[in-house]
């Protein structure tokens, strides 16, 4: 009877880390999952740059020169762009599932609440960079943005 009992016990630990929610791809998805919200409550254009993989981010030169144009205007940049762009992130996104190949990575996201009816799960484009996850999509939970709205 113990072996039996130890037997499911070290089953049940073995799943837990090779396919459960202790596992590589569980982890993979929860922190995807953050990196998306952080991105969807990022308070500066500076802030979301940062979550940007590295072909998609603004120069910090560019970033500089928005801040120094706002700073002389007197036009708060970035509350502008919590508006026009955090404003657009639908109030849930979920990560139902995440293919790695490397540091890269595709997720499937479906998006819930205000600005989301009629969306269907879409495909979002990550790398792992610096030891983070990063967003190679600027569009992601929006749809795509027309071009002449995507930061960057």
């Amino acid at each position: 009877m113990v072996a039996v009992v130890a037997v499911l016990v070290v089953a049940a630990v073995a799943w837990a880390f090779l396919a459960g929610p202790l596992s590589s791809s569980a982890r993979t998805e929860r922190e995807i999952e953050q990196v998306l919200r952080d991105l969807g409550s990022s308070e500066s254009l500076a802030d979301f740059n940062s979550r940007l993989c590295e072909e998609q981010r603004m120069p910090q030169e560019m970033l500089d020169a928005i801040a120094g144009s706002g700073a002389s205007t007197g036009v708060d940049l970035d509350a502008m762009f919590r508006e026009r762009i955090i404003g657009s992130f639908p109030e849930e996104l979920s990560v139902t599932g995440v293919e790695v190949d490397g540091d890269d990575a595709v997720a499937t996201v479906e998006s819930a609440g205000e600005g989301s009816e009629g969306a269907g799960p879409e495909e979002l484009r990550l790398r792992h960079e610096n030891g983070a996850w990063t967003v190679c999509e600027t569009g992601v939970g929006m749809g795509a943005l027309p071009t002449g709205q995507q930061p960057g």
